[in-house]
């Protein structure tokens, strides 16, 4: 009988599927099936803000700050009815400042 262990440290979520984002001090309405309240993002600072649809899982917003978050993206199969193929989680908060974002929609 074989026992095999997987260890999946912070260090190898960080370097398979996971990106940088910036999410905007304040979120905006937008509409998806039903009115939402969404965060917008981009990804590089010299980018155009974009709605962002989805929660990011394990993320605390508090409007007023601008974050600059280190997330993983797992694609979801089978996809919940109405809902993305995509499940976003925070791995870490890299910066959090208070500021009013620039150029927002």
């Amino acid at each position: 009988m074989s026992i095999i262990l997987w260890n999946c440290t912070s260090n190898d979520i960080e370097k398979s599927d996971s990106k940088t984002i910036i999410v905007a001090s304040e979120k905006r309405s937008c509409q998806g099936i039903t009115q939402l309240s969404c965060f917008l993002i981009k990804e590089k600072e010299n980018d155009s803000w974009e709605f962002f649809y989805n929660e990011i899982k394990g993320f605390d917003y508090e409007e007023g700050f601008e974050y600059k978050l280190l997330v993983s993206e797992k694609e979801i199969n089978p996809v919940p009815a109405d809902a993305s193929s995509i499940e976003t989680t925070l791995i870490r908060i890299i910066s959090k400042e208070e500021k009013t974002s620039s150029n927002l929609p």
